[in-house]
């Protein structure tokens, strides 16, 4: 197993934008699951044998057990940007099930993924790595608290995707009783205004909107800029965090007076208190990793073994075919029908048995 790792560790959101792929075209020429989300690009697969990409050498190669422990790691929120997070693991399964739909997932690496998942469960189950602010929408409303508090405050939320949802959850915990939702479609804006009593608006009103607000967070799916220096120069004194991939402002923005702008490089310093505070939940999560791999590994050997079975049945299989043929052949020829079953038995028997000392000195060699 391989993977091909970007992430916030070693770029900034820019970059990573930058090697992001059209997801349809990737699935044309590779065979793996495409994990892409605001703090990462990663292309997770069997062997390099099953990838045609043209920027590979942007991409840090894991290989084999390196490539598992990453992934259980990633799984169980220890990769993230903010240590913990729960918006991975169903990104994790996103990729995965899209990777399916393609039909571009080995029985092998659906084994990997799956477990990998399940561990990501059971960290969440069984220790406190999540508790409180965990996601990239947590951080956001941390963040503005801490510039200027929530309180009062008139707060635009352009989006209602996955990481919309988050912000919604992190202004539900701080008592926020209003907010503003606009949406390309309306009905999820409205849905999503619910859960805090806001108000949805639809996406032309949205130059108005940002007139009345003193905090933005823009958390669109939109694959180019939806805020730029000409349409927010007159909104006065506002700020904005953009917590969307690829962005929805333009770094001109900043230039402007009124307007303090911040995007996901500037949640590093939250994600950094956030560690502090679950520091002691981490030797918990890897226990369980290690606990996972372990299993996994078991299973692996396992499914190897399976396969090789099937190969022997195969195996066994023909030679069963051409020893009938034979012995048709025999009786055909006028030969005595008792002494061909007899002689069928005892070659079958040992090509058999030639077949099955094959498999099992294999099997002692590999070990």
């Amino acid at each position: 197993m391989i993977i091909l790792k970007a992430d916030h560790k070693k770029y900034s959101i820019d970059e990573l934008e930058k090697l992001r792929f059209d997801e349809e075209e990737f699935y044309k020429n590779n065979r793996g699951i495409l994990l892409q989300t605001c703090n990462r690009v990663e292309i997770i697969a069997e062997s390099l044998e099953d990838l045609n990409i043209k920027n590979f050498d942007k991409f840090d190669l894991l290989v084999d057990d390196e490539a598992i422990y990453h992934l259980f790691r990633l799984a169980s929120g220890l990769e993230s940007m903010i240590v913990g997070e729960y918006q991975i693991l169903g990104q994790l399964k996103k990729a995965y099930l899209k990777a399916k739909e393609y039909h571009k997932v080995s029985k092998k690496l659906e084994k990997i993924i799956l477990k990998a998942i399940h561990t990501g469960q059971r960290v969440r189950n069984e220790t406190n790595i999540g508790k409180g602010a965990v996601s990239i929408g947590s951080a956001a409303v941390e963040l503005i608290e801490k510039l200027t508090g929530l309180e009062g405050k008139n707060i635009l939320l352009i989006g209602a995707g996955e990481m919309a949802k988050t912000v919604i959850k992190a202004l539900k915990e701080k008592n926020i009783k209003a907010i503003i939702v606009a949406n390309r479609t309306y009905e999820k804006a409205v849905q999503l205004a619910k859960e805090l009593n806001g108000i949805a608006i639809k996406f032309d009103k949205l130059n108005e909107a940002l007139r009345y607000a003193d905090i933005v967070i823009s958390a669109t799916s939109a694959p180019h800029p939806i805020l730029t220096r000409d349409r927010v120069y007159n909104i006065g004194n506002t700020i904005i965090v953009d917590i969307a991939l690829p962005r929805d402002t333009t770094d001109d923005i900043r230039t402007l007076p009124n307007i303090k702008l911040f995007t996901i490089d500037d949640l590093k310093d939250i994600a950094k208190e956030n560690l502090k505070r679950r520091e002691k939940e981490i030797p918990k999560v890897e226990k369980i990793i290690e606990e996972e791999i372990k299993n996994l590994k078991q299973q692996l050997k396992n499914l190897i073994i399976e396969e090789k079975l099937k190969d022997l049945n195969k195996v066994i299989e023909e030679i069963r075919i051409n020893e009938v043929k034979k012995a048709k052949n025999m009786i055909k020829n006028n030969k005595n029908p008792e002494k061909v079953l007899e002689e069928f038995s005892k070659a079958y028997t040992k090509k058999i048995i030639c077949e099955i000392k094959k498999f099992f000195s294999h099997e002692l060699l590999s070990q």
